[in-house]
């Protein structure tokens, strides 16, 4: 159950994009609750809208699992991301290293997924303006 299951992960992060938002309920379940570093969504709708919100300056996006951990209906999917979206980095790719925490439910849909990334890696370091501040403050940090 787990290898197909770690199968199914893949598949979902993978095949996500917005031709496929509609598969959604293959994968969540109905109630299902999404947090990230950007927030809290509770229900399919609902995570279907912020994924839409999210998915539609994307160019390209692609997950490399490097490891999981399994245990009963619970998996930590180790990975990284690398997506090119128009407008952030000049849409050269981004490359986040992450992780998510996903529970599958009796139906064996996910009732909870939560991610773990570095939201500054992810799109601050790569808005100029916002760039030049970041380093100027990891480079203060670095100091003391």
């Amino acid at each position: 159950m787990h290898a197909a299951r770690s199968q199914r992960i893949v598949e979902a992060f993978n095949g996500l994009s917005m031709d496929t938002m509609d598969q959604l309920g293959e994968f969540y379940a109905q109630e299902v609750v999404f947090e990230d570093p950007l927030g809290r969504i509770e229900g399919l709708d609902r995570l279907r809208a912020y994924y839409e919100g999210m998915y539609k300056n994307v160019q390209a996006i692609r997950f490399d699992f490097t490891n999981e951990v399994a245990e009963g209906d619970t998996h930590v999917a180790v990975w990284t991301m690398t997506m090119q979206v128009k407008g952030l980095n000049r849409g050269r790719p981004v490359v986040v290293d992450g992780n998510s925490v996903i529970r599958f439910g009796a139906e064996d849909t996910v009732v909870y997924h939560r991610d773990y990334f570095d939201v500054g890696a992810m799109v601050y370091e790569h808005v100029p303006v916002v760039k030049s501040l970041v380093k100027a403050i990891k480079k203060r940090l670095a100091k003391h």
